[in-house]
């Protein structure tokens, strides 16, 4: 499975980056993200490129996966960053509606719309994950381009 992010610039911002999320070639729904941040750790969007997308059982969002790109000095986990090297880790999917609820990840809904009282974010997010999620189904052989 191929997982494309085009991030839509004209609603992105300060407040978050927005985009889609296309599966294997075809619309599947929209994407939240925190902001660029200057690279912050824990307040980012994920880097444009390409990622190996790696099984992870999330304390605390359960089966999802990682982003993971060394040469983005992005790992998917904690474990797989080289000694001596820094870089960030545990870039998950998984569901929220606002940016400033995640860390780093990515979060699924299926549009992008005002959500009261906090502005821009993903509606439906945990129905939208929980169909991504079936899409995916072992989590194996998927890979991501971010644009």
């Amino acid at each position: 499975m191929q997982i494309l992010i085009v991030r839509d610039q004209t609603l992105s911002g300060a407040e978050g980056t927005f985009g889609i999320m296309f599966v294997d070639g075809k619309q599947f729904c929209a994407t939240c993200e925190q902001p660029w941040n200057n690279n912050l750790p824990n307040a980012f969007c994920i880097p444009v490129g390409n990622y190996q997308l790696i099984p992870y059982d999330s304390p605390a969002h359960g089966a999802t996966v990682v982003f993971h790109n060394p040469s983005l000095s992005i790992f998917g986990t904690p474990a797989m960053i080289p000694s001596g090297k820094q870089g960030r880790s545990l870039c998950e999917i998984h569901n929220a509606n606002w940016p400033f609820q995640l860390r780093g990840c990515v979060a699924v809904g299926s549009r992008v719309v005002d959500i009261p009282p906090h502005g821009l974010g993903v509606n439906n997010s945990v129905k939208t994950l929980a169909e991504l999620m079936l899409r995916w189904g072992k989590r194996e052989g998927l890979t991501a381009t971010v644009q």
